[in-house]
């Protein structure tokens, strides 16, 4: 089954935001209510804009470790 490892692993998703003036993406740790093609009221950090549209909501996957087999 699972091991013990990744049982214990907690994973924090990212939003992807859009500005809605100048296109600028950018992301911040996942917020209660978050879905995509919902209009946020956050400042861009390109243009100042107030006015950002959140495209997508990820988990960013950590690299495996490869593991070399012993013959």
């Amino acid at each position: 089954m699972f091991s013990q490892e990744r049982a214990k692993k907690i994973v924090t998703p990212l939003t992807y935001l859009r500005c809605l003036e100048c296109s600028t993406v950018n992301s911040r740790p996942f917020r209660e209510g978050d879905y995509v093609f919902k209009e946020v009221e956050e400042k861009c950090p390109k243009c100042g804009s107030s006015k950002m549209k959140i495209i997508g909501i990820y988990v960013k996957e950590e690299a495996k470790e490869k593991r070399k087999s012993k013959l």
